[in-house]
């Protein structure tokens, strides 16, 4: 289990940090501090590691931004967040450059705004915080390398072979930092299943039809990147819908619910928005409703000006629409056909020629009943080629893969490790042909 990282409040108001302890009392990643002033933050900073600090601009004897700017110089590594009224916007700014806030948050805030913006200033300090250790190891490794120079020429053929291994260590911890990056994509992602599952799932089926839509077209890897994660957190905003309008279609909404609803794309991208590196794909998250003849929302744009990566999600979205959600699923030839129909109002047409190439040549594309049968296997006997029947979860119920993707060593090595940490009473169901 991870360490537990410190969060520091200060605020001169006792309600208010009783009202941030209940707020995260459930956050088991994190230990509330909390301060009544200036003075008695800074003595806290004196005995505690602190990732984040949370300041109130006003408060007696000691303003939020001078209390900022001196834990600065004793804890320069930690996220500083300012508390802010609406009036004292220009002292939050003084926050901001004075004691390096990252970030003002007005009052009166919204908890989940709040949550999510402390949550992913954890994240920023913990990966930080990672690299620079890695920086140190990089270094260190460095002056092995000049010392290693400096030896007999026996020692340096010796540490050539050395070298390499290193070289190949640099690599993967360059590769681990990516990986944690998309690790922490996908945590945000998971609470859309603690929210809702159907909404969890729909994601999970627009990411995968994205991510073989942008490879058939060729995108750059930047652009690939931002689509496929913009696909898996475009309905981030829905987290705030009330239950009874998830389970409606948007004809049955009444003229409130509409004007709820449409706002959910806004909040998907202002939810993202304090992560630097997701801002790009917020973008994508805010147009994937627009229309590409201009009737969609929340920006009524039009042709190009919709982002492509926000044409090609709203396309995957309305095809899973018409497959998975409702009470008339249609089958992938039916509803190419509706698609068909909307053609150059609703969606580009430019596009439709990768999905229609997704869904039948890539890891989506169906499964003829009458040539295949369903096999359950043991994590030991799979093998590369073989496609999975359904979703395999563990025995807590984790998604580790999902149904229809076509198995290789390294997502075999990811089942067999998640069947040993997390057991399931089940074997795992896979396509095999018939004899």
């Amino acid at each position: 289990m991870d360490e537990k990282v410190n969060v520091l409040f200060v605020d001169d108001e006792e309600n208010v940090l009783r009202s941030m302890k209940r707020l995260f009392m459930d956050v088991d990643s994190i230990n509330i501090l909390t301060a009544p002033s200036g003075k008695e933050g800074l003595g806290m900073l004196k005995n505690n590691e602190v990732a984040v600090i949370v300041s109130d601009q006003k408060m007696p004897e000691m303003s939020g931004a001078e209390f900022l700017e001196k834990a600065r110089r004793m804890q320069p590594e930690s996220v500083r967040i300012v508390l802010t009224g609406y009036a004292d916007i220009n002292a939050a700014m003084d926050a901001v450059n004075k004691g390096g806030a990252s970030k003002y948050i007005t009052k009166p805030w919204n908890d989940n705004d709040l949550m999510l913006t402390v949550l992913n200033s954890v994240e920023t300090y913990n990966l930080k915080k990672e690299n620079k250790r890695l920086t140190e190891l990089t270094r260190k490794q460095n002056e092995e390398l000049k010392k290693w120079s400096s030896e007999l020429e026996f020692y340096v053929q010796q540490q050539t072979v050395d070298l390499t291994k290193q070289n190949k260590q640099l690599t993967t911890l360059n590769e681990k930092l990516r990986k944690n990056f998309r690790d922490f994509i996908s945590a945000f992602y998971n609470l859309l299943e603690l929210r809702n599952k159907i909404i969890y799932i729909h994601s999970n089926n627009v990411a995968t039809i994205v991510s073989e839509m942008v490879h058939k077209m060729g995108l750059s890897y930047e652009e690939s990147e931002n689509t496929v994660v913009a696909a898996q957190l475009h309905d981030i905003g829905k987290i705030g819908i009330p239950d009874a309008m998830l389970i409606k279609n948007f004809t049955e909404f009444s003229a409130e619910e509409k004007e709820e609803y449409i706002k959910h794309p806004v909040i998907g991208q202002a939810v993202i928005d304090s992560v630097e590196g997701l801002r790009d794909a917020g973008v994508l998250i805010r147009h994937h409703h627009e229309w590409y003849n201009g009737n969609g929302f929340p920006d009524r744009l039009r042709y190009e000006k919709i982002p492509l990566g926000s044409r090609v999600i709203a396309m995957a979205d309305k095809f899973d629409r018409l497959t998975n959600i409702g009470r008339d699923s249609l089958n992938i030839e039916s509803a190419l056909q509706k698609i068909k129909a909307i053609l150059g109002t609703q969606l580009d047409p430019d596009l439709y020629q990768f999905l229609s190439k997704a869904v039948h040549e890539g890891t989506i594309a169906a499964i003829p009943e009458t040539e295949n049968v369903e096999v359950e296997l043991k994590p030991n006997d799979l093998v590369p080629g073989i496609v999975l029947s359904r979703d395999v979860r563990s025995g807590t119920g984790l998604l580790l893969l999902r149904k229809g993707t076509t198995l290789n060593e390294k997502n075999i090595e990811t089942l067999k490790r998640g069947y040993h940490l997390d057991p399931s009473k089940s074997g795992i169901f896979v396509w095999g042909r018939k004899t």
